[in-house]
C-alpha cells in the first residue's frame, strides 16, 4: 500500500504511531484497502495493542487525528500530553511492538491463524512477527506495481 508509513517508522520516538495516523487519514478519505478497513482498530491487531499499551481511548485518538488537518506535530503534541504516555512506556512499546505475533509474545496464535487470510506471503516466505509480515506484504506490493 502506497502512502502509508512502515510499522518501524517513528514520531516522537514511538513506532507504529505514524502508521496509525496514516491509517486513520486513509480510512477517512476512503483510500484504506478493504483488508485494512476490516482490521482497523481491531483489538486483535497492532492498533488495539497500541491503544491498550498507552491506555488511549480509540475515539479520542481518532478525533485528534481527524482534527489535526494533516499535521503530525499536532497529533504528536496531543499524544505526548497524555498522562499514560511516558518515555519509559514508549521504550517499552517499541521493544514489544516489533515482537507482537512472534512465538512466545502476545498475538502469536492470532497471527498464526490470520496470516492465511491477511498475510499469505508470510506462509510462502515465513516471518516471525506482525511487523515483518506487514513490511514483507507491502514491499511485495510496491515491487509488483
Amino acid at each position: 500500500m502506497i502512502g502509508i508509513r512502515k510499522p518501524t517508522d517513528e514520531i516522537t520516538g514511538c513506532c507504529w504511531l505514524p502508521r496509525f495516523i496514516d491509517k486513520v487519514r486513509m480510512r477517512d478519505s476512503g483510500e484504506l484497502s478493504f483488508l485494512y478497513r476490516i482490521s482497523f482498530c481491531s483489538q486483535l491487531g497492532l492498533d488495539g495493542y497500541f491503544l491498550r499499551h498507552f491506555q488511549l481511548q480509540q475515539n479520542k485518538f481518532l478525533k485528534t487525528v481527524q482534527d489535526s488537518k494533516g499535521r503530525d506535530d499536532l497529533v504528536s503534541a496531543w499524544f505526548l500530553d497524555q498522562p499514560t504516555v511516558t518515555t519509559e512506556r514508549i521504550a517499552a512499546w517499541n521493544a514489544l511492538a516489533s515482537r507482537v505475533g512472534s512465538k512466545g509474545y502476545s498475538g502469536y496464535w492470532t497471527f498464526y491463524l490470520l496470516k492465511w487470510v491477511l498475510y499469505p506471503k508470510a506462509i510462502e516466505s515465513p516471518v516471525s512477527s506482525l511487523f515483518e509480515a506487514i513490511i514483507q506484504d507491502e514491499e511485495c506490493d510496491v515491487v509488483a506495481k
